[in-house]
């Protein structure tokens, strides 16, 4: 019971709630300081250079530090199954609502650590300086709004515990099982270890172990992408072309809803890049600066590199191996008919086997004829003679074949072992099946659903989920067959591969696409990835935690809160965590609720300080130390 609530509720705080929230701040706090993500894009640079670092400047890391420290909690599982999980979900389409996210929100994201970095606390030695929403929110709106900032605090310490902990060790673990077969215990000590020496260390050694990770495994992963951009040139415009068609279609999301796609784009952007969240807030609070807006400017980079630039690499992957809409499911090895010559031994008039290649595929994403071979009909009488193929298992209970329509319906027809009809449904040379439930021969089976969708190509995917009540289809058998006959006259189709597919996860999804293009590259160096940006994810996010608690409770507390942090680290590693996950996610997407508040009452202030920095860099009396 308690499951299913938070389930629904999750369901509710980030349906639109969130997305209207960060989707509105975003653009407000663009418009309103005057699209300074883009305008300051020189002057982070020279930020990051250390052009302006003055060595007695209050703080604890660089900028670069504290830039790679906020990325290693953002960039890892989001760009990698986060993309794919956008994309299954809500289609291609989706990437493009996490780029308007991803672009309007670096102005998010410049207002949050700006009023981070200026309403941080030191202690009395000036040694150690923390920040973040739940300081702003108190410091910036006054004591009475301090019941906001601890609900804060106390979301992001559960969110830091489920999401950020035990979820990234659950990952990282899943993935090097799934390939290498290496035990979930010793991936988990393996992380306690690591983890446990690295954050005792603090945010000092924290930012130092992020800005060696983090830009290594972003230059590799990136680079194997555009690696196989190059390599396949031509694809890339076709990629951003199903982008841009199905961002305002939704053709080949969920269920084919526009809604659904920007719900996903904005949902896995917000997962992607934090701006709205406030939490990188905490790490660019410890920053060495006397100016906070300098801060604001370098943070602003953050959705730049996360979500414009590697979550595009992934997605880019994943839509030109044609791994979207129909294409996500993938040949589970159990049932594949693929048409070679010594399959169909009883050949009907009219019907006849050929090599595929005699087909025209020329413009697609991903070439949907599978075999070598392929199911040809060709006849211009009315008589047609029908031809039967399987047995196939009932309990898989989704199948995929390919078809190419030239002229002509055809009727795929259900049969049971005793070759009884149950089933049937046309598919029409120039109708698209999204709207198969219209079909008199569909509606009155409620046995079967198809699906197809247009890949831009002659070959287009037909998809057979069968539902549980085909395992009653006969009493003596779990078996059923396929008829396929043509309809009216001058029928001319071809059919390739009739297989059993299940659909692939994030993770597993962004893997399969890129071992499509490197035959193993995805294995190897995601597997490896899924682990190192989990680790990187974890350090900071315990940092964020540890901060949280000094807010509410000082310092006192601390040690245990590590002790704890590193346990979970194990657990998470080896145990099922779906409740867990659920349970912080919703406290991710309430930190949105008092970050927003915040955000839209002291943006006035953020904009002055923006105003007065800017005119001292212009009459030259902010000096250059490089």
């Amino acid at each position: 019971m308690f499951s299913y609530f938070i389930e629904k509720l999750l369901g509710l705080v980030w349906n639109w709630p969130v997305t209207i929230l960060c989707l509105a701040s975003a653009f407000y706090f663009t418009f309103r300081m005057g699209f300074i993500q883009f305008r300051c894009l020189g002057h982070a640079v020279d930020l990051l250079r250390g052009r302006y670092d003055d060595p007695d400047e209050d703080g604890q890391i660089t900028h670069f530090q504290a830039l790679s420290a906020a990325l290693s909690g953002t960039i890892g599982l989001g760009n990698i199954a986060g993309v794919a999980i956008a994309i299954s979900m809500g289609g291609p389409g989706a990437i493009l609502w996490m780029w308007i996210v991803g672009l309007f929100g670096m102005a998010t994201k410049y207002v949050e650590c700006t009023l981070g970095t200026h309403y941080r606390v030191s202690s009395e030695d000036k040694s150690e300086f923390r920040g973040g929403p739940m300081y702003y929110i108190v410091r910036g709106l006054g004591e009475k709004w301090r019941f906001l900032g601890k609900f804060y605090a106390v979301c992001i310490i559960l969110a830091g515990f489920g999401s950020a902990c035990m979820f990234q060790s659950n990952q990282a673990a899943s993935a090097l099982f799934e390939n290498y077969g290496l035990s979930t215990s010793i991936t988990g000590i393996a992380l306690c270890i690591l983890t446990g020496l690295v954050i005792i260390g603090g945010i000092k050694r924290i930012g130092s172990v992020a800005s060696k990770i983090v830009p290594f495994m972003c230059c590799v992963y990136v680079f194997g992408a555009i690696l196989i951009c190059l390599l396949n040139i031509s694809l890339v415009p076709l990629a951003f072309q199903v982008i841009l068609t199905d961002a305002f279609t939704g053709s080949a999301a969920a269920g084919g809803v526009l809604g659904t796609v920007v719900m996903w784009g904005v949902r896995r952007a917000i997962f992607s890049n934090e701006a709205g969240l406030g939490s990188a807030a905490i790490a660019h609070a410890a920053v060495k600066t006397n100016y906070p807006v300098r801060e604001g400017i370098v943070a602003s980079i953050g959705p730049l590199v996360d979500t414009i630039i590697v979550c595009t690499a992934t997605a880019l992957i994943i839509i030109m191996s044609g791994l979207y809409g129909s294409g996500r499911y993938i040949s589970d090895d159990h049932v594949s008919y693929g048409f070679e010559s010594s399959i169909v031994t009883d050949m009907p008039k009219h019907w006849q086997v050929i090599p595929h290649n005699l087909l025209d595929s020329r413009v697609s994403l991903k070439n949907v004829v599978n075999s070598k071979m392929h199911l040809d009909y060709n006849y211009a009488g009315s008589d047609h003679q029908p031809i039967v193929i399987g047995p196939f298992d009932s309990e898989k209970l989704t199948y995929r074949f390919s078809y190419f329509k030239r002229s002509g319906d055809i009727r795929v027809t259900i049969l049971d072992t005793d070759f009884n009809e149950l089933s049937s449904l046309m598919l029409k040379k120039g109708e698209n099946l999204a709207a198969a439930t219209n079909y008199p021969e569909f509606s009155k089976v409620p046995l079967v659903e198809a699906k197809n969708f247009h890949h831009q190509n002659l070959w287009e995917y037909c998809l057979l989920h069968l539902h549980e009540s085909l395992g009653l289809l006969s009493s003596r058998s779990n078996q059923f067959y396929l008829k396929i006959e043509g309809v009216g006259k001058d029928v001319s189709w071809s059919f390739d591969d009739f297989t059993s597919v299940k659909v692939l996860p994030g993770i597993a999804l962004t893997t399969f696409a890129f071992d499509h293009f490197f035959y193993r590259f995805g294995s190897i160096f995601i597997t490896f990835a899924v682990f190192f940006f989990a680790f990187s994810t974890m350090i900071t996010w315990s940092y964020y935690g540890e901060t949280a608690l000094v807010f509410l409770s000082g310092k006192k507390f601390i040690f245990l809160y590590k002790l704890l942090f590193v346990a979970l680290v194990f657990y998470g590693a080896i145990e099922s965590l779906n409740l867990v996950v659920n349970f912080s996610d919703l406290m991710i997407g309430l930190l949105v609720i008092p970050n927003t508040i915040a955000l839209f009452f002291l943006v006035g202030k953020v904009k002055k300080w923006t105003l007065d920095y800017f005119k001292k860099l212009a009459n030259g009396e902010i000096k250059v130390y490089r």
